[in-house]
């Protein structure tokens, strides 16, 4: 009677032991499914990163040479009013508040881009100034990245305005320049 006890028991403690390695098992699918997914959304948001971090260079290039190409276009024009009969029609002063708007573009545009290559240097700082351990969560914001965090906040912003700078100068240009050529009756 005692064997039978004894080997009821033997078996129980082996079922209960295999269930405790079949939920360990589980339990390490789940982290390894978690890991995975973890892995797939960071690989994701590190692309999407880089598509925006592309697609803002783009508009900041693009800011540089449409206002860039029309203070170059306004002095060709004001070349060619100087050495035409055109002089008396449109007053050369009238054309100057549109060839600085579009300067004044140029300047926000580039000061843009300088703005935005801080904020991706500050981006990698503060990776880098970031204190990792193997205890969760295991990377700890550190004193350093947090001032670095706050001087990218204010150069992220800084950048955007510029570039707002940029597109309300042109468009400022623009108006300008339609306004002086039409009171020419051009």
């Amino acid at each position: 009677m005692a064997d039978i006890k004894q080997a009821e028991l033997l078996e129980a403690f082996q079922v209960a032991r295999q269930m405790e390695e079949d939920q360990r098992s589980t339990r390490r699918d789940k982290e390894e499914h978690a890991k995975r997914a973890h892995d797939l959304n960071r690989q994701i948001s590190n692309q999407c990163r880089s598509a925006a971090v592309e697609s803002a260079n783009v508009a900041i290039r693009s800011l540089i040479l449409i206002n860039g190409g029309a203070v170059v276009a306004l002095l060709a024009f004001v070349g060619a009013i100087e050495s035409s009969d055109l002089t008396n029609s449109i007053k050369i002063e009238e054309l100057v508040a549109p060839i600085f708007s579009f300067a004044v573009g140029v300047g926000g545009a580039a000061i843009a881009a300088i703005l935005a290559y801080l904020v991706n240097m500050l981006d990698a700082d503060i990776t880098n100034s970031v204190r990792l351990t193997w205890e969760h969560p295991y990377v700890n914001e550190t004193k350093a990245a947090a001032r670095l965090g706050y001087l990218r906040i204010v150069f992220h912003v800084s950048a955007f305005v510029a570039v707002v700078l940029a597109i309300g100068a042109f468009f400022r240009g623009v108006y300008t320049v339609t306004q002086a050529i039409s009171s020419a009756g051009l």
